[in-house]
């Protein structure tokens, strides 16, 4: 992660919980159990400096296609979305942390998944998403909508694509965001219209 984004912002960052995740059911806290060592198979990588939807689908591929460190009970979370058990796709996560400030990862139950020291080979180009109906109840957003949806939106944008500058949060789909979305568009490779539909989110991994 590092050495692609060498600049990210790093403040969402974690692995071992706190006095919090101690007490409830979470990765980040060692209850798997090796040779008496408790061990923590999670970690989150804040997506501020980072293209987040980039990095949990590549994760997702990876899993998909059998990586021994994720396989086995792995799962990534990120933007209100779960990898389905087997990482063919993603599912609707309703837990009360959304993970829209960081994604987070789950690695295999298996000693010889968590352990390993492989590279991740982040390089990589994705694979082509295969094509899925939205993921949420967001409609057609465009220049005039106004609300919270556009809001949140924004914000998302804001996070995952600050490479393409900066970007109000104000809940009004103005110039400023119809022409954001534009480059967001032409980065993902779809139709650069600045009409956020199903087809932006999905390519986004917009929840």
């Amino acid at each position: 992660m590092n050495a692609r984004w060498p600049g990210r912002d790093k403040t969402s960052d974690g692995t071992i919980g706190d006095a919090a995740h101690a007490t409830r059911n979470s990765d980040h806290n060692p209850w798997v159990v090796v040779a008496g060592q408790g061990v923590v198979r999670a970690d989150d990588i804040d997506v501020d400096g980072i293209d987040p939807g980039w990095y949990a689908e590549k994760l997702r591929q990876m899993g998909a296609a059998g990586d021994p460190r994720l396989t086995g009970g792995g799962y990534v979370i990120y933007n209100r979305r779960i990898t389905a058990p087997d990482f063919s796709g993603w599912k609707a996560y309703s837990g009360s942390n959304p993970h829209d400030h960081h994604v987070h990862t789950s690695y295999s139950r298996d000693v010889a998944g968590f352990d390993s020291d492989a590279a991740w080979n982040f390089g990589a180009p994705l694979a082509p998403a295969p094509a899925a109906p939205a993921t949420s109840g967001v409609g057609v957003l465009r220049r005039g909508s106004k609300g919270p949806e556009v809001a949140a939106w924004q914000r998302f944008l804001r996070r995952s694509y600050s490479r393409f500058g900066s970007l109000v949060d104000d809940g009004d789909y103005g110039p400023a965001t119809e022409a954001f979305v534009r480059k967001v568009q032409a980065f993902r490779g779809i139709t650069a219209d600045g009409i956020s539909g199903p087809a932006t989110f999905r390519a986004t991994n917009y929840r």
